[in-house]
């Protein structure tokens, strides 16, 4: 069993460990984490109010300028049924912010990114499914029927990002 639950919604001293990367990008030190995260800004469904959240990024597609991420709570999380939504208004990544567009995977391409992901990054991958609450067969029909749970997207920055960003 894993030691940290991504099925529910955190709450207390574990949401504010998770909030602390979002801090960083706004500090614009968001190079600190390489290439292995990025964070987005998006609206509220409902409230239309201005989020920022940070995730891990599960593969990229260099060919589209593309960076991709998975929603390890699954259909149910907020930053994922907002962008659903509304879409997302900027990405940052390392320092520098840009408007951005973005795209659902299907989940054939994206247990394909996921099987990348678990090439690079065995361990992490274990553990994420884990704490996520999924698992799968080891065969590429249960990684698709997998990734139908834990759906992918596409984040597509602009072509010239802009070091600052809007006042925080």
């Amino acid at each position: 069993m894993a030691s940290f639950d991504f099925t529910s919604k955190p709450s207390g001293l574990w949401k504010a460990f998770l909030d602390a990367p979002t801090w960083i990008f706004r500090a614009h030190l968001g190079f600190v984490f390489g290439n292995r995260f990025l964070m987005i800004e998006h609206h509220g469904r409902k409230s239309q109010k201005p989020y920022r959240t940070t995730l891990e990024v599960a593969g990229r597609n260099p060919d589209q300028h593309e960076w991709i991420v998975t929603s390890g709570t699954g259909h149910k999380a907020d930053w994922y049924q907002n962008i659903k939504a509304g879409g997302v208004d900027a990405v940052w990544i390392g320092s520098s912010r840009t408007p951005a567009d973005l795209r659902f995977l299907d989940a054939e391409e994206a247990g394909a990114v996921f099987a990348q992901y678990e090439h690079d990054h065995g361990r992490a991958a274990v553990k994420l499914m884990d704490m996520m609450g999924v698992s799968y067969d080891g065969t590429d029909a249960g990684r698709i029927d997998m990734m139908n749970k834990i759906p992918m997207v596409a984040f597509i920055p602009a072509a010239e990002p802009s070091a600052s960003g809007p006042p925080t």
